[in-house]
């Protein structure tokens, strides 16, 4: 891949989210097979705070910069794959919610229950959202944009 390019860029970007998504994954499998730990618990924490700046980092730029690009070649692709950003981000929110609660102590009958559906939850999502972008969103984006909207493009992306 090469570093100038934009489009090999947000790839590589959604290789790092899927090996934190891959660590939230192993985390949960230990607290199913095993039981809780502290540590399984840490890894899912520390996973979760690294999405919530990275991963949000990354989309913010994928709608500021790449959408907009697109839209002006395509009209529907970038809107779905808005909605469906909402719905995984608030998902990935309600997460956020059940792994503060187990860090402050408020833990009641349900709370691990909910934390490693939650879990599952924003990873398959997330998993499938960037497959969609990787395999669907990017071919177009190297097949429509323009130089221009190209150059455009890697300027906002590799500085911004």
């Amino acid at each position: 891949m090469h570093s100038d390019d934009p489009i090999d860029t947000l790839i590589k970007q959604h290789e790092e989210a899927i090996e934190l998504l891959g660590r939230i994954e192993e985390a949960v499998a230990s607290i199913h097979d095993s039981g809780f730990s502290a540590k399984a618990f840490a890894q899912i924490a520390d996973a979760v705070e690294l999405i919530g700046l990275k991963v949000r980092q990354h989309c913010e730029k994928e709608e500021q910069y790449l959408f907009p690009l697109l839209e002006g070649h395509v009209k529907d692709a970038p809107g779905r794959l808005r909605i469906e950003r909402r719905e995984i981000w608030h998902a990935f929110n309600d997460l956020v919610g059940s792994v503060k609660d187990v860090e402050d102590g408020r833990i009641h009958g349900t709370t691990m229950r909910e934390l490693i559906q939650l879990a599952h939850i924003v990873v398959e999502r997330f998993k499938s959202h960037i497959e969609k972008e990787n395999t669907m969103l990017f071919p177009m984006a190297k097949r429509l944009l323009t130089s221009e909207d190209y150059e455009l493009l890697r300027k906002e992306i590799l500085t911004a």
